[in-house]
């Protein structure tokens, strides 16, 4: 091997060792939340309401999904729920669970004795309207509430919190 082969292989040798080296320095980039903890101030997103009712853990959720939304069940996974819509039997555009919940009947939607009912407001000021359309409809314009109720039995009631945040009951 001559001389000038090995300097050439040190000298590659040493460049990826030293791209490696930086590389492996390198921090990774900061993720770009996709949401703030309760209503989005004016009209910097959509506010999500989620009422998992006294028939489930009895929380409400209330988070602003950064920015437009291609769809609610897009703006449900943007606020960092785990959101099944695509289990037997569900309707497009439905939800089946939220966060796993609920247990009982899954994966069979309407076994599950009762429905994530999908509640829009035009705004923070507005009154809850029962949607008429599903949760896989969009786009959702910034501004726009959205709200998710669990209804046992199939009846139910708009989310225990107005769509400006507040609660309700």
């Amino acid at each position: 091997m001559s001389p000038s082969s090995t300097a050439r292989r040190f000298a590659v040798a040493a460049t990826v060792a030293v791209v490696g080296v930086a590389t492996a320095c390198t921090p990774a980039p900061t993720p770009v939340p996709t949401y703030t903890d309760g209503a989005c101030p004016g009209a910097d997103g959509v506010t999500v309401v989620v009422d998992f009712t006294e028939d489930l853990s009895d929380e409400v959720i209330v988070r602003c999904a950064l920015g437009a939304q291609a769809t609610g069940i897009a703006a449900l996974g943007n606020i960092g729920l785990a959101v099944n819509s695509d289990a037997a039997g569900a309707v497009s555009g439905s939800v089946c669970t939220l966060d796993g919940l609920p247990v009982e009947g899954y994966p069979y939607c309407w076994s599950t004795g009762g429905f994530w009912g999908y509640w829009a407001a035009a705004d923070q000021s507005a009154e809850w309207g029962f949607s008429t359309i599903g949760a896989g409809s969009g786009p959702l314009t910034e501004g726009s509430v959205i709200g998710f109720a669990w209804a046992q039995g199939f009846e139910g009631d708009a989310p225990r919190v107005a769509p400006d945040g507040t609660p309700t009951a």
